[in-house]
């Protein structure tokens, strides 16, 4: 060695070889998983050494020559070719070490593997370590950087703010470095892939946001340690190579986004879960999910309509019964997941034999909050078939139709309006309100809510077992009377025998709930013992509570409310408790003072007594009502007039569909001999079949999907003819060529 000593404080001296491609089996899996494959691995080197005394002396032994270095690598990977347990990153120390060997202090060592990746420039690992002698003792070697990287994978997605960017995807070129002890080891393919599935499921109006998505969800849902992140966009620009944006990022850095899903029960989440069965019985099952959903903490805070539907992807298998509840819960993303499927497994007992195939119970997490989480086939969020499916979207809208998508950033609504355009979409999903305790095969009530003419319009019989109601007061109150009239209802093809103990009559007294149950309960309990009326659904026509429960208690199946819960507080209560089907009608005031109570803004009854109505259909859902379990009524003849009622029924299919809150939900309509008919025609209650039969048609016309009726053989036929003319499926092909 030469006695020639370099001058004090000298820089770092770095000696390089760079692109020394050779040949190895060592490069870990490649894309399919497959290892020992041969294929080229390019190594990068760069040693820390002085080299002023060469540089004065000009000899190359006073220096880490390159050749030697070069010798060194390649003897290295070809050694090791045979070694069995060899991997990338233990390939890197011995180069590491080879290079200590020959004179260097600080080496760093890189290792790409242009084939490994299928849609990626290379990806490989990177190591440097520094080897120092302290004062008096042996050699140290310390571990300076490790880490695996990705260059140049390439993704399509949806970025940027210009109006054709939000269409169409465009590509991303992601660079992935992941930092710290051990990360040479990681699976770097299964990194790439989930990176590449994040890309192509997200959008973003920036560079910024995906790259910070990018880093989040590798630092907190895969738990890396430390990462850095690059995207760039290369047809962004066009003079440009493109726009691009790098960071680094730590799960200490996320330490407040990786905890905020296991804040105290003060910080609650948003969740909507899809719901869905088509074996055994169905409506109950997706009931019993929400009660054990309760169970496990997860509280129901709104339902869709249930609808249902044609299985879709594989279709030989029975139709559905689908829907959506919103949940509110503390649990994270992964301790939900784990919650809904305890409750299929476990609490409910579904078995999964074929992939979307039949299936007692699925619920499906379909949004969280405004997350975006993708964990490879283990959950993802936003769920990555959502837009795709009618029978989700359509009663998502009803829930959420103002959340904005956070991938596509396209509200809900609008995404339902592209996928089924009104004005020519022809969709096959049944609006069903379940019957909670069916005595027969009738176990459900079903409506085409959509098209209005897939499915018939169903004819509730009027019992009044009343002596004071306006039209068939005392005509119903002996047994054998009741028995006459049920046997009548049943031949003339009633679904639904509504029994009522009390007239609205506004010139009645009103009875009281005491003296309702001695008329009704006797009526319901004598039906239930007959056989024959097990396909007859029975509903409860009254606004009392007490009344509503005892009758469900006896075997009623519905409850029909003219006031909506405004008459009793606990009523909106009570029929969440029983979880049976109510119909809402709109009303004002009580039926001894709603004659005087029909003065609406601008005169304007429509705009009014929809206002009113769907303020009724949310306070039900806060009773929590569920939406599959409503039935909405106008209300002909409740605080409206003569000229109030024509409008309701001249303008009956805007009314119903004036209102989101309206959406997807059955229609009754009553006007059977109401006093507006004998107002035109000059005729006595029960004169006024004629009369009655107009209105009725309009109210099919219009949309309508129960009729209440007195005269169930005439309003048959008309019916028979109606239905024909406005519900008939021919209609709807004619509506979609125009």
């Amino acid at each position: 060695m030469s006695n020639i000593q370099p001058p004090p404080l000298l820089p770092p001296d770095v000696i390089s070889v760079r692109d020394l491609t050779l040949k190895t089996s060592k490069a870990g899996l490649d894309t399919w998983h497959r290892a020992g494959r041969s294929q080229p691995v390019r190594v990068d080197a760069w040693v820390r050494a002085p080299v002023a005394v060469a540089g004065i002396s000009d000899l190359v032994s006073e220096s880490v020559h390159y050749g030697t270095l070069s010798k060194a690598i390649t003897n290295v990977v070809e050694s090791n070719d045979a070694v069995k347990d060899c991997t990338p990153r233990k390939l890197a120390a011995e180069i590491v070490s080879s290079a200590f060997g020959i004179g260097a202090e600080n080496v760093r060592v890189r290792l790409s593997f242009p084939k490994k990746l299928l849609r990626a420039d290379s990806a490989g690992v990177e190591i440097a370590k520094h080897k120092y002698t302290p004062y008096g003792s042996d050699p140290v070697t310390v571990d300076v950087d490790e880490k695996a990287f990705i260059e140049g994978l390439h993704a399509f997605g949806i970025i940027g703010v210009n109006p054709w960017e939000r269409v169409e995807k465009q590509e991303v070129v992601v660079g992935v470095e992941v930092h710290g002890p051990g990360s040479g080891d990681i699976d770097i393919v299964r990194v790439a892939d989930d990176v590449a599935n994040v890309v192509e499921n997200t959008s973003y109006q920036t560079i910024e946001a995906l790259v910070t998505a990018l880093a989040r969800f590798l630092c907190v849902e895969k738990a890396l340690e430390k990462v850095t992140v690059r995207a760039e966009k290369p047809r962004a620009i066009a003079f440009a190579r493109g726009p691009a944006v790098k960071i680094t990022r730590s799960r200490r850095y996320y330490s407040t986004e990786a905890t905020k899903f296991r804040q105290s029960n003060e910080k609650e989440h948003i969740a909507y879960l899809g719901m869905g069965s088509n074996l055994g019985e169905r409506a109950a099952l997706l009931s019993a999910a929400l009660v054990e959903l309760e169970k496990r903490g997860i509280r129901t805070l709104g339902t869709s309509s249930m609808y249902e539907t044609a299985p879709m992807y594989v279709e030989n298998q029975p139709r559905f019964l689908n829907a959506v509840c919103k949940v509110a819960t503390t649990m994270t993303p992964h301790e939900l997941l784990a919650a809904v499927q305890d409750v299929e497994k476990n609490a409910l007992g579904r078995v999964k034999l074929v992939d979307k195939g039949p299936r007692s119970i699925d619920l499906d997490i379909l949004l969280y909050d405004d997350i975006v989480l993708r964990d490879g086939k283990i959950l993802s969020i936003p769920h990555l078939l959502m837009l795709e499916r009618e029978f989700v979207l359509r009663p998502l809208a009803q829930l959420a139709p103002d959340y904005i998508h956070p991938v596509t950033c396209t509200t809900i609504a609008e995404h339902f309006e592209h996928l089924c355009p009104p004005d020519r979409f022809v969709s096959d999903l049944y609006t069903v309100v379940p019957i909670k305790q069916p005595r027969g095969p009738i176990n459900q009530l079903m409506f085409d809510t959509i098209h209005h003419v897939h499915t018939p319009t169903h004819l509730m019989a009027i019992l009044n077992v009343t002596p004071d109601s306006f039209s068939d007061g005392g005509d119903h109150i002996s047994p054998n009377d009741i028995l006459a009239a049920a046997h009548d209802f049943v031949a003339n093809k009633a679904t639904i025998i509504d029994i009522g103990g009390q007239s609205t009559n506004p010139k009645s007294v009103n009875p009281g709930p005491a003296v309702e149950l001695e008329r009704v309960l006797p009526a319901i309990k004598l039906l239930r013992s007959h056989k024959e009326f097990d396909n007859i659904i029975i509903s409860i026509d009254t606004y009392y509570a007490s009344v509503a429960r005892a009758a469900i208690e006896a075997g009623a199946d519905i409850i029909n409310d003219v006031s909506a819960g405004l008459l009793d507080p606990d009523m909106l209560t009570t029929a969440a408790q029983l979880d049976v089907p109510i119909i809402l009608m709109h009303m004002r005031g009580t039926p001894q003072t709603m004659i005087n109570m029909t003065k609406y803004t601008n005169n304007d009854v429509i705009t009014g007594a929809a206002d009113e109505l769907a303020e009724r259909v949310r306070e039900a859902e806060k009773a929590g009502i569920k939406r599959w379990n409503m039935i909405l009524d106008p209300g002909l003849g409740f605080a409206k007039n003569a000229e109030q009622n024509l409008c309701i029924l001249r303008e009956l299919k805007f009314f119903i569909h004036s209102r989101r809150e309206f959406d997807g939900l059955p229609w009754l309509l009553g006007p059977s001999r109401k006093g507006f008919i004998g107002k035109l025609t000059g005729r006595e209650p029960k004169d006024r079949v004629a009369g009655t039969g107009a209105a009725i048609s309009a109210c099919i016309a219009g949309g309508a999907e129960i009729v209440r009726v007195h005269d169930l053989k005439e309003i048959g036929d008309v019916l028979a003819v109606a239905d024909m003319i406005y519900r008939n499926p021919a209609s709807l092909a004619i509506r979609k060529r125009k």
